[in-house]
């Protein structure tokens, strides 16, 4: 094979589509009807042009530039078109839903340690005081505000300090609970599960002591919905990485991570969007003053009626709902 003369008949080619994958690296609608034919023959001939190479030819840099060239022309040419931004949120939407009834064991264990560790740890100090002191610093401030039932008035430069705050602090606590779940094999996040709902007990059970627990649970009920729930996911995901190393079933314990690798990602970025969600109701709903208790229970409750509809009905599809039906 005369080399030199195939690549005086074939550069000015190979710099053509050099300049059409450059028009399309920015939008590929860039290109006319007829650049998008040349595109398309010239990639065919290119490819051509890199096998004989390949097979005929010890040019390695010719060939790594024909391969860099083809790939990245191959590329353009069989990528996907973006999709509308309805039908991306949809589809999100969609995958997290799918992904939760997946994983529901995951969750209904996260949420039994959550609020069992808070029913324990409420009833351990209804029978002795002395373990409230375990949870609670004895005298703080914050459980004296709340002891009185009532809450200072927010302005709304406050309100959006307490947002960013709550923003920025408990999407970092969901993350690291999840996230963690992976090198402690579980452990770590039910630590932290535990850890929320022993001081959410010890609360209950110190607001109880002044009858002041029906003021509690409507306070903390507007932003509580999505926030527990975003804990809930986060400890989910972390329990989802332990399982997948403890029983890895017929998979070494490195595939069976990878394999459990996107419903646990899946599952944190969820716990996160939710803490999120929560951090405004908390910065300016759930402790006005100027907002009566029972429309702050109300608010809650059609919350929480909304998320279970949305976690048990949205996107349903027998087939994708059942693992054992997905192609691996």
């Amino acid at each position: 094979m005369n080399e030199e003369a195939l690549v005086d008949r074939r550069i000015a080619d190979w710099k053509r589509l050099e300049e059409l994958c450059a028009i399309s690296d920015v939008r590929m609608k860039s290109l006319s009807n007829r650049e998008i034919l040349e595109f398309v023959r010239l990639y065919r001939r290119a490819s051509t042009d890199l096998s004989l190479i390949r097979t005929r030819s010890a040019n390695e840099p010719l060939a790594m530039y024909l391969n860099n060239l083809v790939g990245r022309a191959h590329g353009i040419l069989y990528k996907q078109p973006p999709k509308p931004i309805i039908k991306a949120i949809g589809d999100m939407l969609n995958e997290t839903a799918l992904t939760f009834r997946r994983n529901k064991p995951f969750f209904w264990a996260s949420f039994s340690i959550l609020f069992g560790s808070a029913f324990l740890i409420y009833f351990l100090i209804w029978k002795d005081h002395s373990f409230l002191s375990l949870f609670i610093q004895p005298g703080d401030k914050n459980i004296e505000a709340w002891k009185k039932g009532g809450f200072e008035g927010r302005g709304v430069g406050e309100g959006g300090l307490m947002t960013f705050f709550y923003a920025g602090h408990n999407p970092q606590v969901s993350i690291i609970e999840g996230a963690i779940g992976a090198a402690s094999m579980g452990f770590y996040s039910i630590v932290l599960l535990f850890q929320n709902g022993a001081i959410l007990g010890a609360l209950a059970s110190e607001m109880q002591s002044v009858h002041k627990l029906p003021f509690l649970i409507s306070s903390l009920v507007p932003h509580g919905v999505p926030e527990l729930s975003g804990i809930i996911f986060a400890g989910a995901a972390g329990l989802r990485f332990g399982w997948a190393i403890l029983v890895p079933g017929v998979y070494s314990r490195g595939e069976s991570l990878r394999r459990s690798a996107k419903d646990g990602v899946t599952m944190i970025v969820t716990g996160v969007f939710l803490c999120f969600i929560a951090a405004p109701i908390e910065g300016f709903f759930s402790f006005s003053p100027h907002i009566p208790q029972i429309v702050k229970f109300i608010f809650g409750c059609v919350s929480l009626a909304a998320w279970v509809y949305f976690w048990s009905f949205f996107g349903k599809a027998p087939s994708l709902d059942n693992p054992q039906l997905e192609l691996k």
